[in-house]
């Protein structure tokens, strides 16, 4: 006996497959179409068989029974040219109305109950059958509302040849076949009656049964919706969290690499006439990396966290053991410096926890440039009411801003920072004079041309908070402003 299979909390249950023979007749309509088809011909074949047959006896009941005979001779004449060319046209729309009972079912029941109004002798029998599969096939196919059409002509053109015609039709090889007193009022009544009631139970299950393959037709397409759903917002989820570490890793590498280039360069420069100036700017320029790396140490460390997390959520669920890349290494390579293992956790437990820098920090930030040469001003206004994301916005726009204006207008410029609180924003203004050197002088070494992402990725932090950033020249210099509402909602996850 098969096991259930067990469903995960929050995800759909699925019907129940069907079994081997539906599912070979779902994947091979073309199949048991033509062998619908195939069976209805064979039937005709058979009742035409046998017409003959009763036809070339219809000499022996001349003497038995003189009705019987006369009824022999009827279906004679119905074998005879042109009346066999009107049974062979009957056989044929029929055949066709089967083959293409899923594309126009309606069609196909208006066919054959049109066709049933002609005497085709005992094909009435296969017709009879094929005008049941047809009435079946519009609800399944199509809907409700054909569904009751088709059966309304079917029923119509059903009581019609009851109670005008002979049973077997109302044209036949002598023309029309009017009704005549061998049959009681009552009995084509009660014939068309229950001619209606077995037809509305083909139609009944058929409603059944189609509403029932739409039902679940749309759960199925629900849930390859709700999969593509998840996949979508999984790609944008990810999407945003490597926009997100850009952002992080650009603010950490692009700032301390710049102080890093222009402490170098001034210590290369002083180095001969002021040696002292020149260690002090090299022990800066170490500090500065020092430092990078411990940022860039803690943030990998944190992802790291999430990325085992995840392993051992996926783990538990039963989703497949998970093997985390990093702890993984060739024979012979050095683990990495960045690498965040048991060792790393060991060494630096701190790195790994520490929260994300915030306006606190802001002055030690300055504190960064001032030592590398610019002349940094910090005017505050106001008490900070962001939380830590807010704050860490603020802070990373305010060092985006500062390592541009010591890339550009290098060291010797003077900049001011303006921050402006109040209860619903906070406002920062970075401000610089421009470059102090002569362009193109020798001494001036040509400035660190940036890729352009450091600007992109503080518009994109001032817009999760709501707020917006404005970068353009002011005479000489530059002046980057940027607005950060404190009550709006971030959508950005800090790592804190």
């Amino acid at each position: 006996m098969t096991p259930s299979p067990t469903i995960t909390p929050g995800e759909l249950a699925m019907p129940r497959p069907p079994g081997v023979f539906r599912r070979w007749m779902s994947e091979h309509p073309r199949i048991v179409d033509w062998i619908i088809v195939g069976t209805y011909l064979f039937g005709g074949a058979l009742m035409l068989l046998i017409d003959v047959v009763a036809a070339a006896s219809m000499q022996f009941f001349e003497e038995i029974d003189p009705d019987a005979a006369v009824d022999l001779g009827l279906r004679g004449a119905a074998l005879g040219t042109p009346w066999l060319v009107v049974v062979a046209v009957c056989i044929a729309l029929v055949a066709l109305s089967l083959r293409y009972r899923r594309r126009y079912p309606l069609a196909g029941v208006l066919v054959i109950s049109v066709v049933m109004c002609f005497d085709v002798g005992l094909v009435v029998a296969p017709n009879s059958v094929a005008l049941i599969f047809l009435l079946f096939a519009v609800p399944i196919y199509r809907g409700v509302r054909e569904a009751w059409i088709g059966y309304a002509a079917a029923t119509l053109f059903g009581a019609m040849n009851v109670h005008l015609g002979s049973f077997m039709g109302l044209i036949g090889p002598t023309g029309l076949q009017i009704a005549d007193g061998g049959w009681l009022d009552v009995d084509r009544f009660s014939a068309s009656i229950l001619n209606a009631l077995w037809l509305l139970t083909v139609v009944l299950i058929g409603i059944n049964l189609g509403n029932r393959k739409r039902y679940v037709q749309a759960l199925i397409d629900r849930a390859h919706q709700l999969v593509r759903e998840r996949e979508q917002r999984a790609q944008l989820a990810a999407a945003e969290e490597r926009a997100r570490i850009a952002r992080e890793m650009h603010d950490i590498v692009a700032h301390s690499l710049s102080v890093v280039v222009t402490l170098s360069e001034a210590a290369s420069v002083s180095v001969d006439s002021q040696p002292a100036a020149a260690k002090h700017a090299m022990e800066r320029a170490a500090e500065t990396g020092r430092q990078s790396l411990h940022e860039m140490r803690r943030l990998l460390g944190v992802l790291n966290d999430q990325d085992r997390t995840d392993d051992t959520a996926l783990s538990a669920s039963g989703s497949g053991s998970a093997v985390d890349a990093t702890d993984v290494t060739t024979p012979g390579s050095q683990p990495s410096e960045l690498r965040t293992d048991q060792h790393s956790r060991a060494e630096h437990p701190v790195a790994l926890t520490e929260p994300q820098p915030d306006l606190a920090q802001l002055g030690s930030l300055v504190d960064g440039f001032r030592d590398a040469g610019l002349h940094v001003t910090v005017s505050e206004q106001g008490v900070a009411h962001g939380d830590a994301s807010h704050q860490l916005a603020v802070y990373r726009i305010a060092q985006e801003a500062l390592t541009n204006a010591l890339r550009y207008a290098g060291a010797g410029a003077h900049v001011s920072v303006t921050l402006t609180h109040d209860s619903t924003a906070t406002t920062l203004t970075v401000t610089d004079n421009g470059s102090v050197s002569a362009a193109g002088s020798p001494s001036s070494p040509p400035p660190l041309v940036g890729s352009g992402r450091g600007l992109a990725g503080a518009r994109e932090r001032a817009r999760l908070f709501g707020g917006s950033l404005d970068a353009s020249p002011l005479g000489r210099g530059w002046q980057v402003r940027a607005h950060l509402p404190t009550d709006h909602r971030s959508e950005e996850r800090t790592l804190a």
